[in-house]
This record gives structure tokens, sequence and C-alpha cells, in this order.
């Protein structure tokens, strides 16, 4: 019962009757982002085509890292957008499919439709994003916000957001594993402080490799 009143939030959503939908912990479904009594809202979007044990460890990393940081911990919030800048849109049924994933694990997901990160700030409010050195380039690309100004007048909105960034070395498309200093090399002086890295963390999961995996598999049978 609890997943079909959550499916039913999720079709609201796809129906554009909300924002955003919260499929918590629990199994229930929220329209709203649920704020901690203490510590951050720590913020991990992604595709999760699967989710799999590399997105797990990088959110422990991050919560540590957060917790070093502020003395509390935060509050792991996952996010699913409809909408990403480079992989194109992910429909109904993919979307309900890799919720359920989040919903066995016991972990609370967000499905949004914002694809930028100034956007997503505006739906989350103060928090900080976790996200791989890949990522921390693409969010630091000029290309994205239309010239520099543009980035940094983003940039500026996310930092009055009360937003920052958790960054953690990762492979790049090219099997070349990037540390997350080298990604933050370009950032602006002035908003390199939005930046905490998480030194020391490599786990070489990709989820393209998995699906390619599974297909593999599954034409073998």
């Amino acid at each position: 019962m609890i997943w079909m009143a959550t499916l039913a939030a999720v079709a609201r959503f796809l129906a554009r009757e909300a924002e955003l939908v919260v499929v918590t912990r629990a199994g229930g479904a929220q329209t709203t982002v649920p704020r901690p009594d203490r510590g951050r809202l720590l913020v991990f979007p992604g595709s999760f085509d699967p989710l799999h044990e590399g997105h797990t460890r990088l959110a422990d990393a991050a919560a540590d890292a957060i917790k070093q940081r502020d003395g509390a911990a935060p509050t792991l919030l996952y996010e699913l957008s409809l909408k990403n800048a480079d992989k194109g849109a992910v429909d109904a049924a993919a979307a309900e499919k890799r919720l359920r994933q989040f919903s066995e694990a016991g972990e609370a997901v967000a499905l949004t439709r914002r694809a930028l990160y100034v956007d997503k700030s505006e739906l989350f409010g103060p928090c900080d994003f976790v996200m791989g050195a890949d990522t921390a380039s693409r969010v630091l690309d000029a290309k994205y916000y239309g010239g520099r100004a543009g980035l940094e007048t983003a940039l500026d909105a996310l930092r009055a957001r009360g937003c920052g960034f958790v960054v953690a070395g990762r492979l790049d498309g090219g099997h070349t594993f990037v540390q997350s200093h080298e990604a933050l090399a370009d950032a602006p002086t002035s908003y390199r402080d939005m930046f905490l890295e998480i030194p020391d963390f490599r786990v070489d999961l990709s989820s393209t490799e998995l699906r390619a995996a599974a297909a593999a598999g599954a034409g073998d049978r």
C-alpha cells in the first residue's frame, strides 16, 4: 500500500502538479524537501542506472567529510532528475524502476526535473551536493552557462542559497582517474571555498560498465 501511494505521488509529479516528489526511507512520499533538525542536507544527484556500491561508498565518504568539517552528521538525500545536462531525459517507466532501488536499499530519494545545479538549489535550499570529479568539471564549465559571466552568476546564486559541493576523484569517460584537485584546478579563486574535497577516495565502478556486463550476461543465456 505504501508503494502504491508513492506511485500516486509520482504520477502527480509527472503530471506537473508538483515540482518534486521525495520517496522517504520508510517508503512514503512527500512533495516538500525534508529539512534536517541538525546538520546539513547532503544531496547526491545522479542517474543511478543502476545504483551501485560506488554510489553508496561515495555517499558515506561525503557524509564523513561533512561531519568532520561541521561536527554534525548530514542527512543524505539522493536525487534523480528526469532531465540531465548531458544524458538526456528519463522516461516514466525508467524513473519508477530506478526509484524502487532506493526503496529496497532503505534510502531517501527526490525525483525532480532540474538539470543544472543552480536550478536544483532553488528546490533544495541550503545543502551540499555530492559529486565525482567529472561532474565537478562540468559544473565549472562555462559552456553550460553561456560564458564565464554566466558561470559566476550561477555560483553567486548557489552561494547565496547556502549551497556547496563535496567532490571525490573519479574515472572519466576515457578511463583516466581524475583527482578532485585536478577537476577544481580551474575553479575561480573567489569560489574555491564552496568545494570540499574528499582525499584518497577511489572506487572504480561505472553504471555504464555494469549495464554492459548485465546485457552481455543476458545475451549469453
